[in-house]
């Protein structure tokens, strides 16, 4: 029974560290989230150190090509601080990821 608990434990410890990467705490302290408008987070947050912008090609319905545009904007808050990059797909906030300490 002990060792269900601690199981069981460990598996919502781990979905809570993977629902918090959906999450992105900007430089001035507002949170957003995945899913968020680009023009939200641009409100909410400084705006960051760098961005890229592409356009990238999908399939679509019936093998259809669909055009869709990518913004990553880039947070390096210094050599004590991990690296954060927002990536944007169609104005949307699609995913935060952490690239190691910035410079």
């Amino acid at each position: 029974m002990m060792k269900i608990s601690l199981l069981l434990s460990a598996l919502l410890l781990s979905l809570a560290s993977v629902a918090a990467a959906d999450n992105f705490r900007c430089p001035n302290g507002e949170i957003v989230s995945t899913g968020d408008r680009q023009s939200i987070v641009a409100m909410k947050c400084d705006p960051p150190t760098y961005k890229n912008s592409r356009t990238e090609s999908e399939a679509g319905y019936k093998g259809a090509t669909i055009l869709v545009s990518v913004e990553e904007w880039t947070y390096n808050e210094g050599p004590h601080r991990l690296v954060h990059i927002l990536t944007f797909r169609n104005g949307l906030l699609d995913s935060v990821q952490t690239a190691g300490f910035g410079k």
